[in-house]
């Protein structure tokens, strides 16, 4: 029951009271001045907004721009594989009954279904036709089959989709990681590991395996033991061994140095040897028996304290400096094809190989008609199972699969252009999109594309110089524990450089693994030594599709010295350029010697300057690294590529790739052997490819923790016009600045596109971080 008010005769008596009239006309008085003062407050700020300028919004894209990233209808023939054709090929593979492909939702390792799908590229010569027809690679595993196998379709998509040209079988053992194995392994490894040796873990790792709550130990890599590394060609084996760490934050750096590996012979998984504190066990029945009989040296690694992440993020700093664009952009995206002043090119994402360019013009000249990701190679080494056969082709994850959301303002700078990538999924019948997962935008680098200041020069000085603003493509994929950051950077000046930055968390082994193979990072871990290869496709065209391969090396020349006064003067000693002429693949198998600098130039021998000089486009690397393992063993035959800096070959339409999905496990009969791209075929007039590979070797170091930093990580190569043009062709750009007299006398003469920094209009609203919290599924999934 709520109160009641009563009147009574000693309210009525105390309201005929003169103070309580003043307290009354007290109250009041201050509530009005109370508002008084908030009437003057907004009429002032109302007065002080009137008198401030109100700028528009900058424009998103300037006149003539157009930033449109719907997807078409009749997608021209580099765009990657749309929603509606992914979905077409579906209901066209579940057309043929006769192959019996289970939905998603009823696939496993023992039924048949849809891997994969990716575009098949047009033959060249096909390319620019209007009337070529796209195409798609379908994989499909066919685990229900008695001998279970992999086969790969093409489907044309044509109005009526239609296979084109017979299937090709890939050995069953071969395949790629998947999801349906992934869980199968886990499934396997810690049912058996809970029902055998659960007291033996929770005593060694202060964890469990299951309902954990926040004391879990579990896997998180894999590492791949195939045939060939086992010693059992021809017996379809597949090997994977699971170690095992303690799961918290960031989990790589937990080991705790026991690992099992678990085998499957066709679609069965069982447990196999078992790795425990630097010793092999047969079984986990080997582990369990010895422990009991404490035939075992125990283990005991403390379960360590979650980090706290105060310290990550403070409020109320400083912002950083932002670049902003107050004429709006000055490129145009469409149809996955982007155009600047100068440059245009086509894009896309491989599901196997990663970010891939096409078409690649400058002021309409082609310059690269394909420009592409390969392979990513991670190879570790250590003392135990996991760091020792931890040689890693990620391509047996699908890199594209894991080109994942951007932050804006880390990742990519806030006004860039964020644009979806779509995948067909294993778990989805439906195509799946990953937001916001390619970035292009432009950047000023803070330092002068070129500058000169003569103030003695006639008739009266100048100073000439230009910004050094590029035009930015980048896609970051998360490889297990490793990021990589892709970078495809166009220069005003008619250069292409392909760049790739690491960051991410080092993976690592039990402190005891050994100093030879690396330094204590944490408590328990070793950062391992290990390295990162990457190989890039690059199909020229320099002033048409026949080019040759030459190098110009530098050399010592020994002369006499004529200007010397002695008796017997000793010759002088300088550098000199010696051309050399390239006629075979096998000759162009470039592999680095510091002794010999050299530059590398592709041209067409028709295409000459004005002097005589073949037009020519040279090809700089910055960030080679050296393979270390020897030519033919272990998993090193599954890249020969790392063997060569640079491999010239002709162009075939037989090699699209230099690896495939399959390079994990099949070593004992390769699907794609680069090795073989390089024989005696002519390479001078032809259609040529440089296969370029770049590298880092990784001793990993405190510094590294908890998240690997990026300088010092940077690996690229750089294509160059070498006289191609009469002079830089960026003098004529938008951006140059140049001061001058006209005479003795004159005023100082500003010649520039702008000649103020102020700004007539605000920077739209972009892609925020705040954005990601609209829909976070779509950064980090919520946990199943």
């Amino acid at each position: 029951m709520g109160e009641r008010y009563e009147f009574t005769e000693a309210s009525s008596r105390k309201s005929k009271d003169p103070r309580f009239w003043r307290l009354l006309s007290m109250f009041l008085g201050i509530i009005c001045l109370a508002l008084l003062i908030t009437v003057i407050v907004l009429a002032t700020q109302r007065k002080e907004n009137e008198n401030m300028p109100s700028f528009p919004e900058c424009n998103q894209a300037s006149a003539g721009r157009v930033i449109d990233l719907t997807e078409p209808e009749n997608p021209p023939i580099f765009h990657d594989l749309t929603r509606g054709e992914i979905e077409k090929i579906f209901n066209f593979m579940y057309m043929q009954k006769s192959l019996d492909i289970k939905q998603p939702s009823e696939a496993s390792l023992g039924t048949n279904y849809i891997y994969s799908m990716e575009l098949i590229l047009p033959e060249k010569k096909d390319a620019f036709q209007s009337n070529t027809n796209r195409k798609s690679l379908v994989t499909v595993f066919h685990g229900a089959r008695p001998t279970p196998v992999v086969t790969e379709y093409c489907v044309e998509l044509t109005t009526q989709l239609q296979f084109c040209g017979p299937p090709r079988s890939i050995q069953f053992s071969f395949r790629p990681i998947t999801m349906h194995e992934y869980f199968v392994l886990m499934y396997t490894a810690y049912s058996q590991a809970i029902g055998m040796i659960s007291d033996i873990l929770s005593e060694s790792f202060h964890g469990t395996l299951w309902e954990c709550g926040k004391t879990c130990i579990g896997v998180e890599s894999i590492s791949i033991f195939s045939a060939l590394v086992a010693g059992v060609e021809g017996e379809n084996y597949r090997g994977i061994w699971l170690p095992f760490l303690q799961l918290i934050e960031p989990k790589h750096l937990h080991p705790v140095d026991f690992a099992i590996l678990v085998t499957i012979n066709g679609t069965s998984p069982k447990t196999d040897s078992v790795w425990y504190n630097g010793q092999r066990f047969e079984s986990l029945q080997d582990l369990r028996d010895k422990w009991d009989k404490n035939q075992v040296t125990k283990l005991n690694v403390e379960y360590p304290k979650m980090r706290t992440h105060d310290d990550v993020v403070k409020e109320n700093y400083q912002r950083p400096p932002m670049e902003i664009e107050p004429d709006g952009k000055r490129y145009s995206i469409k149809d996955q094809a982007v155009t600047s002043d100068n440059w245009k090119f086509s894009f896309g994402i491989s599901p196997t190989h990663g970010p891939q360019l096409y078409n690649i013009r400058y002021k309409d000249d082609l310059i690269v008609y394909e420009l592409g990701l390969q392979e990513v190679c991670v190879f570790y080494s250590s003392s135990e199972p996991f760091g020792m056969f931890a040689n890693t082709f990620d391509s047996i994850v699908m890199i594209g699969r894991y080109v994942k959301t951007l932050v804006p303002g880390v990742d990519c700078p806030s006004h860039a252009t964020f644009i979806d990538a779509t995948f067909m999924s294993e778990t989805s019948n439906t195509p799946v999109t990953n937001k916001k997962a390619v970035c292009v935008f432009e950047h000023n680098t803070g330092s002068p594309l070129r500058r000169h200041h003569a103030p003695t020069e006639n008739p009266s000085g100048y100073y000439e110089g230009a910004p050094n603003v590029v035009l930015i493509l980048r896609v970051i994929a998360t490889l297990a524990n490793y990021d990589y950051l892709f970078d495809f950077i166009f220069y005003q000046n008619g250069v292409i450089e392909t760049k790739v930055t690491a960051s991410g968390i080092i993976a690592s082994s039990y402190k005891s693994a050994g100093p030879k193979y690396g330094f204590q990072v944490n408590e328990q871990a070793l950062g391992t030594l290990h390295n990162h290869f990457f190989n890039f496709k690059m199909d020229l065209d320099i002033g048409g599709p026949q080019n040759s391969y030459s190098t110009y090396n530098v050399e010592v020349d020994e002369v006499p010295n004529n200007f010397s006064k002695a008796n017997s003067p000793s010759n002088w000693f300088q550098e000199k350029i010696v051309k050399v002429d390239y006629a075979t693949e096998r000759e162009a198998a470039y592999k680095f010697d510091f002794n010999k600098p050299k530059y590398h130039v592709f041209y067409n021998e028709n295409n000459l300057d004005k002097y005589g000089n073949p037009r020519a486009y040279r090809l700089l690397p910055k960030g080679l690294a050296k393979k270390v393992m020897p030519d033919g063993v272990g998993n090193e035959p599954g890249a020969p590529w790392m063997r060569y800096q640079m491999a010239v070959t002709q162009r075939k339409e037989s090699e699209p790739y230099s690896s495939s999905k399959y390079a994990s496990f099949d070593g004992e009969n390769r699907t794609v052997n680069f090795e073989d791209f390089i024989g005696d075929e002519n390479i001078r007039n032809e259609d040529l490819v440089a296969w370029v590979t770049l590298g880092v070797h990784h001793i990993p170091r405190t510094e590294d923790l908890p998240i690997m930093p990026t300088p010092g990580t940077e690996m690229s190569f750089l294509l160059l016009p070498f006289n191609y043009f009469p002079e830089d062709p960026s003098v004529g750009i938008s951006d140059n600045i140049r001061l001058q007299y006209d005479s003795r006398d004159s005023p100082l003469k500003i010649m520039a596109q702008s000649k103020t920094n102020d700004l007539t209009c605000k920077p739209p609203k972009t892609y925020s971080i705040e954005d990601l919290t609209r829909d976070p599924d779509v950064f980090i999934e919520r946990p199943k």
